[in-house]
């Protein structure tokens, strides 16, 4: 197993992994169903890579991406325990299933949360599905009852 940052090469990759993210949590029916979605997704990891509002990490195995995981960086004010108001946002956290259960997600939140140690991000926060939510827990993620959330417009 291989974990790497990203590069510019990986984006397909990024990209058809997210759409099978969105199939199975049942966002899509299948994975070209919204071709404006994807072409969205591709843009957003070209112009996270080069502004640098985002890195991604992949695993490799024989050659082939077969995991991935996004971590998104913001700045927000400062607020007490965190001067510098950066934080980060998991996303994109994802295996192929023919490759789960073999440590990957483990070895790609190491990755990242060596990342924000190094980068001195006050804050990591993520949306857990059920299936996620206990590995998480183990790197010290815990529920926030004060956190909402809207859809605009609707």
């Amino acid at each position: 197993m291989k974990v790497r940052e990203a590069l510019a090469a990986d984006i397909p990759a990024l990209t058809t992994l997210r759409m099978a993210l969105f199939c199975e949590v049942g966002e899509l029916a299948w994975p070209d169903e919204d071709p404006v979605l994807r072409e969205a997704t591709q843009a957003y990891f070209m112009q996270a890579q080069e502004e640098g509002s985002a890195r991604s990490w992949v695993v490799e195995e024989e050659g082939e991406v077969v995991a991935c995981a996004t971590l998104a960086l913001f700045v927000r004010p400062p607020y007490p325990g965190n001067l510098a108001g950066r934080e980060g946002y998991l996303l994109n956290i994802y295996t192929r299933p023919a490759w789960r259960r073999r440590g990957m997600a483990n070895a790609l939140l190491v990755a990242m949360v060596a990342y924000a140690c190094e980068q001195q991000l006050g804050k990591l926060w993520l949306h857990a599905s059920s299936d996620g939510r206990a590995i998480y827990e183990r790197f010290g993620f815990a529920g926030n009852p004060a956190c909402l959330e809207c859809v605009p417009g609707r």
